[in-house]
């Protein structure tokens, strides 16, 4: 019966593991093809010339950030369900971050898709006609866009802070993992808000991201239950709860 009960545990791991590791690869792809067309070197109608010659990669963009944030609330009950008692209230509060960067990230990339269709009716009526305030919008919509952005990162960046408290609950965390989210984690909630360029903040964003794999395949690969001494018929078998 135990053994029945672990499987069924182990698989549910599995699951959840597979769904966070997903959510990060969903992240990656999103910064890789994330669209930023302010420039410090440039002028603003230099900026707005490049927009409005990129104008597909603006969308994609936003509708990636929009599977990112179906990507983290479908996995939010998911991870709840697989810690469910084993870290009596942090998986809450992490949940908590998880909720509030798919928030953050599904208003994103709304924003992002009002400016693209603001920028097509700008494009349909001649861009080159359109007024300073006009242009001037499309900015205002796009700093908009990117501070709902830094919200959602660095709900993420708290998240893996808490994501990294796990091993006092549970000591077969990863180390390795637990060292880079409680290092990386700070630095880039901190760089979020000082200075959005700093290479410090790239750093952080993939320590963050490593650490979070490195979780996600130890889940899939070997859980993290601890084993507990074989029964008397010789058989080993593991808690599903986590309790030897």
């Amino acid at each position: 019966m135990q053994k029945k009960a672990r499987r069924k545990f182990r698989r549910r791991e599995v699951f959840t593991g597979l769904l966070i590791l997903a959510v990060a690869f969903s992240f990656f792809a999103s910064l890789v093809l994330d669209f930023n067309f302010v420039s410090p070197y440039a002028t603003l109608q230099e900026d707005l010339s490049y927009l409005s010659e990129h104008t597909d990669n603006q969308k994609i963009s936003a509708w990636l950030w929009m599977g990112s944030a179906a990507m983290i609330a479908l996995t939010i009950p998911f991870y709840l369900f697989t810690f469910h008692k084993r870290l009596r209230w942090l998986q809450y509060l992490n949940a908590l971050f998880m909720a509030a960067a798919s928030a953050s990230f599904f208003i994103m990339s709304v924003k992002g898709l009002e400016l693209h269709d603001t920028l097509t009716q700008m494009l349909a009526e001649g861009f080159d006609q359109a007024d300073e305030a006009t242009k001037l919008l499309l900015l205002d919509m796009y700093s908009e866009e990117q501070y709902y952005r830094y919200i959602g990162s660095s709900m993420i960046g708290l998240f893996a802070i808490g994501l990294g408290l796990t091993r006092i609950r549970i000591p077969r965390f990863p180390m390795f993992a637990t060292i880079l989210l409680l290092l990386s984690a700070p630095v880039l909630v901190f760089f979020n808000w000082y200075d959005r360029g700093h290479v410090a903040r790239t750093a952080a964003m993939a320590g963050v991201m490593i650490g979070v794999v490195i979780f996600s395949v130890r889940l899939i690969n070997k859980g993290l239950s601890p084993r507990i001494p074989p029964d008397q018929s010789g058989e080993g078998s593991e808690d599903p709860a986590g309790k030897s």
